[in-house]
């Protein structure tokens, strides 16, 4: 006697097999998620955990890209952090974006001068890009007279000769990462042809660069690099007083030392920024902080609706506490403890 399955478990059955005919038919060249099979499991989930529970309800975005997204996944990374233009912004009432999609550049205007914080991959982007944002702010480039450089990696100094030469801006790093760029390599990757800018200021942790009425401290902040720079600025939002700051260094290092160091660095960047009560954050890739989502905000929400870069001083420590707890699962992922 022939038995008769009902429609729904024969939808399912279907269903099933096309499934797994789809499956076992995907291409080849298909990428995939990074794999790490020294991952200490336990380790990686007591991690994540903290990590997320410091993020909710309000810092998952940044959770997100730096705990997963960024590790894990490469080609949603350089799809989100492509090489493209983007809206030049009035951040605060001294601050301007001038950068790109991929990597930030941001103007602080004093009362003396400019100072610009990063320069862009090159020095085409430098004089075709930075400039020009400059020139549609309202900004004079020729009163541009220092150029700090967070870290050593070309895609943030790449167009410093550039400035230097066409403007006499002075270009301050840590001892550290001036001996990155002026290496034979410039610090690897794909930065071996840039020529750098000639060695001018060396920062050294703890110093402060003033320009006009504006002091800007700087920390050396190892870990990204061994002579990564964050700083921390005032600034005012439509004359309200806030203190900005840019770790400079956010993703972390790519040895199990290096992240050590980050973990030591964000902890002491942890209380430097609550002692000198910082409240507002900014960084120097946009995909780090969603920072073209903020300035489309900015430009085209309500003139009275909060600032989106003002995080308030417990969402700025907690953030410093997100990017630890995601360092500790860079470690676990490696097949440490990351404690």
């Amino acid at each position: 006697m022939r038995r008769v399955l009902p429609a729904l478990a024969v939808s399912t059955l279907l269903l099933g097999s096309a499934g797994a005919s789809l499956h076992a038919a995907a291409p080849s060249d298909y990428p995939a998620q990074a794999t790490f099979p020294e991952a200490n499991p336990k380790a990686l989930a007591r991690h994540l955990s903290a990590a997320r529970k410091w993020a909710e309800p309000d810092l998952l975005p940044e959770f997100y890209w730096r705990c997963m997204t960024s590790p894990l996944d490469r080609k949603t990374v350089f799809a989100i952090q492509h090489d493209g233009l983007v809206q030049e912004a009035k951040v605060f009432d001294q601050l301007y974006s001038i950068g790109q999609n991929a990597v930030s550049a941001w103007a602080l205007d004093t009362s003396d001068g400019i100072i610009l914080i990063d320069a862009l991959n090159n020095e085409a982007e430098a004089r075709d890009i930075l400039v020009p944002n400059m020139v549609r702010l309202g900004l004079d480039p020729k009163r541009i007279k220092i150029l700090i450089v967070t870290h050593g990696h070309g895609d943030h100094w790449g167009g410093a000769k550039y400035l230097q030469d066409t403007f006499g801006a002075r270009v301050a790093l840590s001892e550290a990462d001036w001996k990155m760029l002026e290496s034979p390599d410039r610090g690897g990757g794909p930065f071996r042809d840039l020529v750098p800018p000639r060695r001018d200021m060396v920062v050294r942790d703890g110093d402060t660069i003033t320009l006009g009425k504006t002091s800007v401290r700087l920390f050396v902040t190892p870990g990204h690099t061994p002579g990564t720079l964050s700083l921390m600025f005032p600034v005012t939002d439509k004359g309200r007083p806030h203190v900005v700051a840019l770790m400079g260094g956010t993703g972390g290092g790519t040895t199990g030392p290096a992240v050590h160091d980050q973990i030591a660095s964000l902890q002491r960047w942890n209380g430097l920024t609550g002692k000198a009560g910082v409240d507002a954050l900014i960084s120097n890739h946009p995909a780090h902080i969603a920072a073209i989502e903020k300035i489309q905000l900015l430009t085209h929400g309500d003139p009275a609706d909060s600032n989106p870069f003002v995080y308030g001083k417990d969402r700025a420590q907690r953030f410093s506490k997100v990017m630890e707890a995601c360092s500790r699962v860079q470690l676990a992922r490696m097949g440490e403890s990351g404690d």
